[in-house]
């Protein structure tokens, strides 16, 4: 497989390397400073003693193996259809439970808790508190309907469903109303607890945006193509 076609099909699984590793570098007490990162080796023993950190890596790392061996014994799968699986695959094991649920939510995921109250500072509040209870409820919407969702419409890609198309842009229609009412209200209120991290969390967030629009497209044209 050519570099570019690499790039394409595995980049979901770059982007979950680079959320689970560069949390190792993010560094709280340099919340002051324009660039709050340094390196400290307890950092990364802390993920990699964590029951929590472990148990949703490894779960990713092995959804990757698994949907490589399907592809492997089955023909039918385009490059977009790989990287639409890695995607939502990876929504259903990391992003949607490693990052928010536990990190946003719970709060129990080393370092990537840190990086969230350092993204969006209604993360100081507890969980359910009234002025953060607006997150926590989007919170909850992943854990019961998008995340369940995400590992369903992984599990059509695989099967080469016929009501695949359907059922993907459903979510995909989540996906973009969620990322929208997440990150607007702070966006309006031109509120960013830090310039660099807040800014840059949007920018990877509108991905799901972008991403969610183009399958939305490509699963209409399936659709309409029977």
């Amino acid at each position: 497989m050519k570099l570019s076609r690499s790039l394409y099909v595995y980049w979901p699984v770059l982007l979950f390397l680079n959320t689970a590793v560069v949390a190792w570098f993010y560094d709280p007490g340099l919340m002051d400073s324009m660039v709050p990162f340094s390196w400290d080796p307890s950092r990364v023993v802390a993920s990699l003693t964590s029951p929590v950190f472990l148990t949703f890596f490894g779960l990713s790392v092995a959804g990757i193996v698994y949907v490589r061996r399907v592809w492997r014994g089955k023909t039918g799968f385009s490059d977009t259809d790989k990287m639409a699986t890695l995607w939502f695959l990876l929504n259903a094991t990391w992003f949607h439970t490693g990052c928010d649920i536990m990190s946003g939510l719970f709060q129990v995921m080393p370092n990537l808790t840190e990086s969230y109250i350092a993204l969006n500072d209604v993360h100081e509040l507890p969980m359910h508190h009234p002025d953060r209870v607006y997150y926590d409820t989007i919170y909850w919407f992943e854990v019961f309907v998008e995340a369940p969702l995400a590992l369903v419409v992984t599990w059509l890609y695989l099967r080469q469903a016929a009501v695949r198309p359907v059922i993907e842009a459903f979510l995909n229609g989540l996906y973009i109303a969620g990322t929208v009412a997440y990150y607007m209200p702070n966006i309006i209120l031109g509120h960013s607890p830090h310039i660099l991290m807040s800014n840059l969390d949007r920018l990877i967030a509108s991905i799901w945006v972008v991403v969610s629009v183009l399958l939305t497209v490509r699963a209409a044209r399936q659709i309409a193509a029977r």
